[in-house]
Formats: C-alpha cells, structure tokens, sequence
C-alpha cells in the first residue's frame, strides 16, 4: 500500500507486531492492513509512523496522512498520524477490588486507556506506552492498591 500525498488512510492492524528486517535501504517495518473499505494491504511503515503505531495491536485503528512541508529549497515528507482510541465502557479508577485482587491491574489497564485518549488528543505527537508507564506510576504511588500498601 502506497500513501497518497495529503490523503487520509484509515488503516486497522491485522497482526500484533510488524515483520521487522533490514534491506539494502535500511530498516523496514512491514504491516498487515485493512484500509476502510475492507481490502488488505501490506504497508511498509516509515520509522516516523512505525514509532507511532508500534504500541498497536491487532484490531487497533489509526489515520494516516502523508504530507509535503518545504524547508528553504527541499520538501520535507511529514506524516500526520492520529491512533483512534479503542471504545472505553468506564472510566472510573476502582480502589478496592472485593474478590481479591491487589488492583494494579485496573490501575494499569486505566492508565493504557486514558494515555491513548490523551495521545489522540495531542496528534499522536506523545508515545502511548511512556504516558500509560507514568501515569501507573504516579497512581499507584498516590493511591496505592487499595489495601494500604
């Protein structure tokens, strides 16, 4: 799958990871595609949008636009990525958990949720993985796991 010049692609992941290898041009981040009327596609990701959409698994959507900038006499390829966010059912953060559980794992999962939310809110220009790391950390360090640990 070629990108157009400033054309939108809606793509969804196919597979969890990427085929990752090198060729006599360097780095290569191959992708399986599904574009928004359904064909599939191989997409060689450029680094700029591979570190974008590295954190996705199968099933996860982004939009893709290929853009031109010129800086003094040569023009710059940039990509504008946005991650749509998998659909939330809750929003609220649990502090006790009755069956058992020591609750880092809502704490977690919360975190991955809203540092996805905030990655498209900003344009994707945050990695998802980084924001969800420190907000895990900061909860679990305020809240705790709600037995007082």
């Amino acid at each position: 799958m070629e990108l157009q010049l400033n054309q939108s692609a809606n793509l969804e992941l196919l597979y969890d990871d990427p085929v990752i290898g090198q060729s006599q041009y360097g780095d290569y981040y191959l992708y399986a595609v599904r574009n928004g009327n359904g064909a599939e596609y191989s997409f060689f990701a450029p680094v700029e949008v591979h570190d974008q959409i590295k954190s996705l698994r199968k099933g996860g959507k982004v939009t893709i636009t290929k853009l031109a900038e010129q800086k003094g006499s040569k023009i710059i390829t940039k990509y504008d990525i946005k991650v749509k966010a998998a659909e939330v059912a809750s929003t609220e953060i649990p502090l006790i958990i009755k069956n058992g559980n020591d609750n880092y794992y809502e704490l977690m999962l919360q975190s991955c949720k809203e540092a996805v939310r905030i990655q498209n809110e900003l344009g994707g220009m945050m990695d998802a993985k980084s924001l969800a790391l420190s907000l895990f950390i900061a909860r679990s360090k305020v809240i705790g796991n709600g037995y007082g640990c």
